[in-house]
């Protein structure tokens, strides 16, 4: 006779529930539908029926109507479609709400499936508060009643549900506790078959020697302690994690509840600060500035406001400035100054003058549209286009786990054989802000045209210098004197040689990385033009071949039909391989700007050096793999 579980222990468990909604209820352009989640109709769970009370006072609704609550995709957290505008118990006694749909690609996918029909499972994550026992049964399941409990997220779920069991569950998902024969093995609910095998196996035990069940005892007890060490830990971590990178309890709860492991978490963090980063980017440095004001922000004025060290001129330049270091909590020195995020972003129009050349020549007029600072940088960084993640609008440090080395599997002699112990291993890459200077000099003369032209110049220099410095601190790095850790320092990367590179050492390359089980995302090259130049004249095939290795230009090419890019930010023949989606480049989106009236006193020269924060990580370093002294 199996043990019944405790009302503690199914309490410590949150569960899933799902239902169907009526298309009816989609209201196309409110981009809104009606959803039924949950009802007082008995469900089949582990431990027995379960009815969740709908009477007053019985469901939480505080998180489902914080306005922080999302509608997700399969309760994956970075996957959320949209929000849940509204939630009530109504006088039928079931949960509904009301959910609307955002405005991205992804969102706009599913709303279309939801409106075809071809979406109609909605499952709804919840925990458990309090319960009861309110029917024994004798050979039938028994029935508790959940009295208090509370509704946490709300997901469109693929799989349809399992209708044998009443209104059902959700078919489980990846990250969702399963209801099979062996988790119910683990819950303590086992089967007479395996009740007989353990009193057979109990009666060859008995029949060994007393020193040796002495010892099995002992070790059994260790890898109990172990066990539960080990969850101890999983869940410290996931709230530790959750707490430095500001996350909602929710994730930190389903997480937990859903026995995720550290690996998934991992990645669920990263998307979730990507994806924040996307679509609501709020650095320091963003004061909430309208359109008209971000115009009005001239770089120019404020760099000869510096100069002259008389800011009545750009009053409003010196109050966005003051106001940045006051969130920054840093004092204002009379040769700088700090730039608003939104001025960084806003694109900039550069025009040229007309000019008169040598007698017979006629004059030129070209008006172009630039990007702001923030795209130039990216657009000019070749770990960018190569595919490195950015991670923008960040405010304090970033941490995220990423496993280093797996458990051993063990294969088992006889049924008296145990596993041997071992762990995965895990360590952290944390992102803090670096903080990368560039100079430049600009004439006075070119600050005091005031024209869209000047401000065009300025913002162009600014960003070309910062854009190769910060490049090269992702690709090389030296992780000292204050640079970020780049791909070639960070240790456990592969090594192929580059002696002779030839077809088969270029191959090597995906080889190295396809030993680490690796399978990436953004594959591709990066190497010098020197060593480009090499490969584009060398034949795929020695002898016979007439395709090039390089083919392409210099500059953005492709081996193998791979990206291949090169840059003079590499180290002098060397070449590196990998999956550039593994690269994580923090941005804290502060740009300080110092000025040195005296660059050239004479030439009427000002100095400009401007200061960015940024900092790198390598997720899984084995993607990646090098090559040095390339011939």
């Amino acid at each position: 006779m199996s043990k019944k579980p405790t009302i503690a222990e199914i309490l410590a468990k949150p569960d899933w529930l799902e239902v169907r909604f009526d298309r009816a209820s989609v209201k196309e352009e409110q981009r809104t539908v009606e959803v039924a989640f949950s009802s007082e109709i008995p469900v089949l769970r582990w431990y027995g029926k379960e009815i969740l009370s709908h009477a007053r006072g019985a469901v939480n609704m505080d998180r489902l109507k914080s306005g922080r609550a999302n509608l997700l995709i399969n309760h994956d957290p970075g996957d959320w479609v949209g929000v849940i505008e509204e939630s009530r118990v109504d006088d039928e006694k079931v949960g509904r709400a009301v959910v609307r749909f955002g405005n991205s690609p992804r969102a706009n996918e599913v709303f279309r499936d939801v409106k075809d029909g071809i979406l109609a499972s909605i499952s709804v994550g919840y925990s458990r508060d309090e319960m009861k026992l309110t029917k024994q049964g004798k050979d039938q399941e028994d029935e508790y009643t959940v009295t208090r409990w509370t509704p946490f997220e709300v997901s469109l779920v693929t799989v349809p549900a399992d209708h044998t069991v009443g209104v059902g569950r959700a078919v489980e998902q990846p990250h969702q506790p399963a209801a099979t024969a062996a988790h119910r093995k683990d819950d303590i609910m086992k089967t007479e078959a395996e009740l007989a095998v353990e009193a057979e196996a109990a009666k060859k035990l008995k029949e060994k020697e007393e020193q040796e069940r002495a010892e099995r005892e002992a070790r059994e007890k260790l890898h109990t302690r172990s066990v539960v060490e080990l969850e101890q830990a999983r869940k410290r971590t996931i709230e530790n994690l959750c707490k430095m990178n500001k996350l909602d309890d929710r994730y930190r709860d389903m997480w937990i509840g859903q026995g995720v492991s550290l690996e998934a978490v991992s990645d669920d963090i990263l998307k979730i600060l990507e994806e924040r980063g996307k679509s609501n980017p709020q650095p320091a440095s963003r004061l909430g500035l309208t359109r008209i004001e971000t115009q009005r922000f001239s770089l120019a004025r404020a760099i000869v406001a510096c100069r002259d060290g008389d800011w009545k001129n750009a009053p409003f330049e010196l109050e966005c400035s003051r106001e940045i270091a006051k969130k920054l909590g840093r004092m204002m020195e009379p040769t700088n100054f700090f730039v608003p995020f939104e001025v960084m972003e806003r694109p900039v129009e550069a025009k040229r003058d007309l000019t008169v050349a040598t007698a017979g020549a006629g004059g030129f007029l070209v008006s172009t549209d630039n990007i702001g600072f923030i795209e130039m940088l990216r657009n000019r960084s070749v770990a960018f286009r190569m595919g490195a993640r950015r991670l923008s609008g960040l405010q304090g440090s970033v941490t995220v786990p990423r496993q280093s080395a797996g458990a051993t599997a063990v294969w088992l002699a006889n049924e008296a054989s145990t596993i041997t112990e071992s762990q995965q291993t895990f360590v952290q890459m944390a992102l803090a802000p670096k903080n990368v200077g560039a100079y430049t000099e600009i004439s006075r003369q070119l600050l005091l045209q005031s024209s869209p032209a000047a401000e065009g110049i300025v913002t162009d220099d600014l960003a070309q210098v910062v854009a190769t410095a910060a490049d090269l601190g992702v690709l090389n790095g030296s992780g000292a004197g204050g640079q970020p850790t780049g791909i070639i320092g960070t240790a456990g990367i592969g090594g192929v040689t580059g002696t002779a590179l030839a077809a088969a050492g270029i191959i090597d390359f995906m080889t190295d990385v396809a030993a680490s089980n690796v399978t990436p995302a953004r594959p591709g090259y990066v190497t010098t033009p020197a060593v480009a130049a090499l490969l584009m004249v060398r034949p795929e095939l020695p002898t016979t071949g007439t395709t090039r290795m390089w083919t392409g230009n210099l500059w953005d090419g492709a081996m193998f039909s791979l990206p291949a890019m090169s840059s003079n930010q590499m180290p002098t023949a060397d070449m590196l391989f990998g999956d550039w989606n593994e690269v994580v480049v923090g941005e804290w989106g502060v740009l300080e700007v110092e000025v040195n009236p005296y660059a050239n006193f004479q030439a009427g020269i000002i100095g400009v050096r401007a200061i960015y924060s940024m900092d790198v990580g390598v997720r899984r370093p084995f993607a990646f793999s090098l090559a040095t002294t390339i011939t």
